[in-house]
């Protein structure tokens, strides 16, 4: 066998030598405006990765492949449980009925679904939302007293204007608070939104479960995998451009998928502004299909391992969203933040934030803010919020249209 290192022939290059091609390579132009990426939530990325973080994320690995998750709005139990049993002959493999089905409607609606095989999550039956009465009315729900699996909602807050940082910080406190009062013996169902920065949302994912674990592992708990239900976040989906809308759909589904989350759904990419329906459901149900059957990406469970970008990016974004969750317990934890109006306040700059980023187009929405289509038709205001401790539903379509922040 040849002992010949071919390896030698191939110079290893510093970043000083290889930053100063790259200057030559611009003309004149920013080294910085180029290539750094700067994220919305104002940290920073080199594009030049060569090594790992120091304090690398000890992520525990995923063991199984994600869910598909169905989502259904029907009201009649009997209609819900045909579509659900439609959408599970069609590759679903498991159902979430938006209404709360109590007593025998929650049987109809269960009726004929092997959930050993097929979860069936029922909102507001057999999985509770502790923190919704507070976020709707300023009730505090008595947590002690569930004997129902918990959610903890990041989503219904990206919806209303909190960053990436801000969700898991969020998120981190409503699950402290909640495990505080029941010995951090059951473990919650986390529900995030993800956005369409797609390195962003993977890293993301990552931190939320490194510091689930960490948390767990402080309070004297085994570290386990936070069970991790993402969906597509659709505050930037035009009534405009439907089409680009699908595509946005697509990138959320791959950074849930490779960021690790337990379950994926992914809701139609017009359901904010039509009826449920045949179609847009079976097109959102096909695009984790074809990640399934043909992108193959069940078969490797943990596709981010190694990535140095990532590796750094979930390191950023843990360390930014600690610092917040610190904030946050400092100032009384997650129901006294929301009841004070912290929380809305928060929420409401990060939208302006968000919006003023678009608005500038330091932040590209295609479609919206970068090769808008024409004729551009009104795009809709969703109001009515039934948060009295939430900012309204952010549309950012509407609100770059009309010019609003």
């Amino acid at each position: 066998m040849s002992t010949n290192n071919y390896l030698e022939s191939f110079d290893k290059d510093t970043t000083k030598a290889w930053r100063a091609r790259v200057e030559r390579e611009l003309k004149g132009k920013s080294f910085e405006d180029f290539l750094i990426w700067k994220s919305m939530e104002g940290f920073e990325i080199d594009s030049w990765q060569n090594k790992r973080p120091n304090n690398l994320p000890q992520l525990i690995p995923g063991n199984a492949s994600w869910k598909i998750v169905e989502p259904i709005y029907a009201t009649d139990a009997q209609q819900a449980n045909l579509l659900a049993l439609q959408a599970l002959n069609s590759g679903a493999e498991a159902i979430w009925y938006q209404k709360s089905f109590l007593g025998a409607a929650s049987e109809v609606v269960s009726k004929d679904i092997d959930q050993n095989i097929a979860r069936v999550f029922i909102y507001g039956g057999n999985i509770i939302d502790p923190y919704q009465s507070l976020l709707k009315t300023g009730d505090i729900l008595d947590i002690k007293n569930i004997n129902t699996q918990c959610i903890l909602d990041g989503n219904r807050l990206r919806e209303r204007g909190a960053n990436v940082i801000d969700e898991i910080a969020l998120l981190l406190t409503q699950a402290i608070e909640f495990g505080s009062k029941t010995n951090f013996d059951s473990q919650p169902i986390f529900i995030t939104g993800i956005g369409n920065a797609f390195l962003t949302e993977i890293s993301k994912l990552r931190a939320l479960r490194w510091l689930w674990q960490s948390i767990l592992v402080s309070e004297g708990k085994t570290a386990v995998n936070a069970s991790i239900l993402a969906k597509n976040l659709t505050i930037t989906y035009a009534q405009n451009d439907e089409h680009t809308n699908i595509l946005r759909a697509t990138s959320s589904a791959m950074s849930a998928v490779i960021g690790g989350a337990s379950y994926v759904m992914i809701e139609p990419w017009d359901r904010k502004w039509k009826e449920q329906n045949t179609f847009s459901s079976r097109i959102s149900r096909n695009i984790q299909n074809l990640l399934k059957e043909e992108a193959r990406l069940d078969k490797n469970l943990n596709p981010a391992d190694g990535s140095y970008l990532i590796e750094n990016l979930t390191l950023e974004i843990a360390k930014l969203a600690w610092e917040r969750v610190q904030e946050i317990e400092k100032a009384g934890g997650f129901t006294v933040f929301a009841k004070s109006g912290q929380l809305n306040d928060m929420l409401r700059k990060s939208r302006i934030d968000q919006l003023g980023d678009y608005e500038s187009n330091s932040s590209v929405l295609l479609g919206l803010n970068k090769f808008p289509g024409s004729p551009m038709k009104p795009e809709q205001e969703f109001k009515n919020s039934p948060y009295d401790l939430l900012p309204d539903f952010l549309n950012i379509p509407y609100h770059l249209q009309n010019q609003e922040l």
